[in-house]
């Protein structure tokens, strides 16, 4: 299995990452009200700290959404995507 690559991008819009499924790499972005809603008592400004903090479920959460979606685009990953799994 291809692992994810090691370094992420700090976007304007939250954090860049790309995903390795199958034989392809896939750009996702997960947005900051996203990165907002998993962070409870990480420091807001320090996005990147609370991607690594919950890089797993992000992760878990963009290969479920992969199905989903155009192959030629990055995923954003929004706090939609976490309500659920809020509760």
């Amino acid at each position: 299995m291809l692992n994810d690559l090691p370094s992420n991008e700090i976007d304007l819009d939250g954090v860049a990452f790309t995903l390795a499924e199958g034989f392809s790499r896939r750009r996702c972005i997960v947005l900051r009200q996203a990165l907002y809603l998993l962070s409870e008592d990480a420091d807001p400004q320090d996005l990147n700290a609370i991607y690594r903090r919950h890089e797993y479920r992000i992760q878990q959460v963009a290969r479920r959404m992969l199905n989903n979606s155009l192959a030629d685009k990055p995923l954003i990953i929004g706090p939609w995507a976490f309500r659920a799994q809020a509760a």
